[in-house]
């Protein structure tokens, strides 16, 4: 696995909510505090239905007088239909802008080099983008780790994001913006590669609609349990009091092989996790993101599983796994 710096996503979900009542909609359907979000400010959350089920999983930020929702492509059309099917009187439209934007994606390393470290665990923060270019937005979104960044670009301006990105460099850097421009740039796949090691669950990948919110296990993240009531609300606060769900995503350290996702573990002749996500690198060996039961929901929990074999007669390999 090549260690990249920044990694181009040609895929995202990318949707503008416009209108005098945009906050008070999106804040009512959303794990996550809206309302109180100032200029340039936003919240990673999820999009719930009245069974406290997740319809999307996104990074919100107050835009432009409106506010955009950006993440794992293939989620706008049922966010927006959701939006649509609860706005009766308000003041608050939905448009999908998935085809306009391409994203590119800035480690925290590269991004700390930058001048763009932030300790704050909750609040995401957008960067003005002077250029004149519009619809140039440079904003924090984890997918790699606290502190990375989405520098999201009109499709049209996408093979000058390089040049856009120096023009966007903080005076005094570190990072000198010819050495900027000889970047090489990631692809789609390597940058979940990146986000499997980083154990960041990707929704339609990790998450889908028959999860609930903190299956994800980023509730310091993605949920304001003091905002009020917001739909399926009730079945979120009833987990929280219950203190525990009956599985969740975790991350996994495997050896003897390089699993498909898919894989199943067991401990006890018992199925105890399925792997969803899985990156094999040099330098952390093979990683995983994956659901796990309540047994193995702590540190240095173990596992085993097999990958079948798809020549014929040849053994199947055995792997081992433990939680990180």
């Amino acid at each position: 696995m090549k260690q990249f710096s920044i990694y181009r996503l040609d895929h995202l979900s990318v949707v503008e909510v416009t209108g005098a009542d945009a906050s008070t909609i999106l804040h009512n359907l959303t794990t996550n505090e809206v309302r109180s979000l100032s200029d340039l400010e936003g919240r990673e959350t999820f999009v719930t239905d009245v069974r406290g089920k997740m319809l999307g999983h996104v990074c919100l930020f107050r835009h432009r007088g409106g506010l955009r929702l950006v993440g794992p492509a293939g989620q706008s059309e049922a966010i927006c239909s959701h939006i649509d099917r609860y706005t009766i009187r308000e003041d608050a439209t939905a448009e999908i802008q998935d085809s306009e934007f391409v994203g590119f994606v800035i480690t925290p390393e590269l991004a700390a080099e930058f001048g763009f470290g932030s300790h704050d665990e909750v609040a995401l923060r957008s960067f003005p983008c002077d250029t004149e270019i519009e619809d140039v937005t440079l904003q924090e979104v984890r997918w790699l780790g606290q502190n990375s960044f989405l520098l999201c670009l009109p499709v049209t301006q996408a093979e000058r994001a390089l040049d856009i990105l120096s023009s966007l460099v903080p005076v005094g850097s570190k990072v000198q913006c010819t050495d900027l421009t000889k970047q090489h740039v990631g692809s789609e796949t390597a940058f979940h590669q990146a986000r499997v090691v980083a154990g960041f669950p990707w929704y339609g990948v990790d998450l889908d609609e028959s999860n609930l919110p903190q299956e994800a296990d980023r509730d310091s993240e993605t949920i304001s349990f003091t905002k009020g009531c917001y739909l399926g609300q009730e079945t979120v606060a009833r987990l929280d009091a219950m203190g525990q769900v009956q599985k969740k995503l975790v991350r996994w350290e495997i050896t003897g092989g390089v699993p498909a996702p898919g894989t199943s573990l067991l401990a006890d002749e018992k199925k105890v996790a399925r792997l969803t996500s899985v990156a094999s690198t040099e330098e952390h060996g093979v990683l995983a993101i994956g659901f796990s039961r309540r047994s193995h929901f702590e540190k240095g929990a173990s596992a085993i599983g097999v990958i079948e074999s798809d020549a014929g007669e040849a053994p199947e390999t055995a792997i081992h796994g433990t939680v990180l």
